[in-house]
């Protein structure tokens, strides 16, 4: 029987529980879970007092292979592919005519309004994946295990791929100086695309043990103003510590988020010094495309801690404390 984490109550610890087999309607394919990143958007759901719906299953970004479809679909089964976060949208606001479906007026996102990938299988629209594909001129490292590999292109699905999406908005001019506002799941990766495309790194988080795996990835601790920030937490005081620190122009993409979050930024900042704020929600197909490659050529390499299904319940309270060093991956199998 398939297996999920499930949230039944709200505010409550969740559990794994036994589904039912549902086969997969028309434009939908049943997927058996490799891997799913757990993540800090999971966490908020547990706080609050009504989640968008219940019972809900956790899980926003995963990696799959296609065993059943639906009439209609496409993929075939034995396909390997990303579950992305967005799992559905309406394409024809003003948005989605735009390219830029993630802040469709009528997306739906995986584990907040439908059920989300944290189990063994997962029925879906095909809509909301990505075949993995390598792109054109792209080798895989010949020491990538394929287990190891499952675990660290669910992180494309939404950490990598935000990673990337975040700093590319920056439009920075190499070398710039950037700092990373906040080193868990997204942090961590974020150092490591800035890097890998030529720019000075500078990271602060509040916990040492992530700051030293930022020192250890290429990071400098941050001493001075930079040109962009990336604030990849939801603390209120990193966003308003790197307002201050951006030079006169300088942009900043914030990833983290939390649906108690509030900040008080000064009008002033933002129209004489001209700083500008952009959302590092997800990011572009071409971001998609450029992580599934950073990932392949071993220019990033996620830090990750592996965990079994049974595990989830228990490892998910780490996260009421903002996380921990890398990102957490279940294995469901």
């Amino acid at each position: 029987m398939p297996r999920v984490i499930q949230l039944l109550k709200p505010r409550e610890a969740v559990e794994v529980v036994e589904t039912r087999h549902v086969p997969p309607l028309a434009g939908e394919v049943t997927l058996r879970i490799e891997a799913c990143a757990l993540g800090q958007l999971d966490w908020n759901l547990l706080t609050l007092d009504a989640p968008p719906r219940l019972p809900l299953v956790p899980g926003h970004e995963a990696v799959g292979v296609v065993e059943a479809v639906g009439p209609g679909a496409t993929l075939r089964p034995g396909d390997r592919v990303l579950v992305t976060p967005l799992a559905s949208s309406c394409g024809q606001c003003a948005a989605c005519r735009g390219h830029d479906a993630r802040h469709c007026v009528n997306a739906s996102w995986r584990g907040v309004h439908v059920d989300g990938a944290l189990g063994t299988h997962l029925v879906t629209r095909e809509q909301a994946l990505v075949p993995l594909e390598l792109p054109l001129g792209v080798e895989p490292l010949p020491e990538v295990l394929p287990r190891q590999l499952a675990a660290a292109l669910a992180l494309c699905g939404g950490s990598l791929w935000t990673a990337v999406g975040a700093v590319n908005a920056l439009g920075l001019i190499n070398p710039s100086r950037v700092g990373i506002f906040g080193v868990g799941g997204v942090g961590h990766l974020a150092v490591q695309v800035a890097r890998a495309l030529g720019h000075r790194v500078f990271a602060t988080d509040a916990d040492p043990d992530r700051m030293a795996l930022a020192r250890s990835l290429g990071a400098e601790p941050l001493d001075g103003p930079v040109d962009a920030a990336v604030v990849c937490t939801p603390s209120t005081q990193a966003l308003q510590q790197a307002v201050r620190l951006l030079r006169a122009g300088g942009r900043v993409s914030l990833t983290g988020s939390s649906p108690t979050g509030r900040v008080d930024l000064s009008v002033a900042d933002l129209v004489w010094r001209g700083l500008t704020l952009r959302s590092g929600l997800l990011g572009t197909r071409e971001d998609l495309e450029e992580s599934v490659s950073l990932i392949f050529t071993g220019k990033v390499k996620p830090i990750m801690e592996l965990v079994s299904l049974d595990e989830v319940p228990a490892r998910l309270w780490a996260l009421r404390d903002l996380g921990f060093p890398g990102r957490l991956v279940v294995l469901p199998a």
